[in-house]
């Protein structure tokens, strides 16, 4: 279950935050190896479909610690019996994600493909407000 956005203070750092709460400390490399430990007892081959969801938690994980001050909540599950996976990255800033498709055609542009890239791998992108502030960004893929 994610756990509860929270306004940490600006000037501490992402593991007091973490203590100061009792979150854990989410990296992109945690949530990776969350995604393939969700996607380790579903049926069949997933190579592909593990990569892609390894490529959308790591730009969820990595656009809540870059441009909203880290992640707050996180929660990755299967579901309808094996059919999807929902990806769900929780941070304590309002704003919306933000990226730009024409950066996805432009090698000499630097960031702004992230949220793109995310929207174009999920079959579902979802960004709710949290109460008391922040957001939860999930991504439903199929598998």
């Amino acid at each position: 279950m994610p756990h509860p956005a929270t306004h940490p203070p600006a000037d501490s750092s992402r593991e007091e935050r973490a203590r100061a709460t009792g979150t854990p400390v989410w990296t992109a490399g945690r949530a990776r190896e969350a995604v393939s430990r969700a996607l380790a007892g579903t049926a069949g081959a997933l190579t592909d479909r593990e990569a892609d969801a390894r490529l959308v938690v790591t730009e969820l994980v990595t656009n809540a610690i870059c441009h909203a001050g880290g992640v707050t909540g996180f929660e990755v599950r299967v579901e309808g019996g094996g059919s999807r996976l929902r990806i769900s990255v929780e941070d304590a800033d309002g704003r919306h994600p933000r990226g730009d498709f024409a950066a996805l055609r432009d090698p000499s542009r630097l960031g702004g493909r992230g949220w793109p890239i995310v929207q174009l791998l999920a079959e579902v992108c979802e960004v709710r407000p949290l109460p008391g502030g922040g957001k939860r960004v999930s991504a439903t893929l199929a598998l």
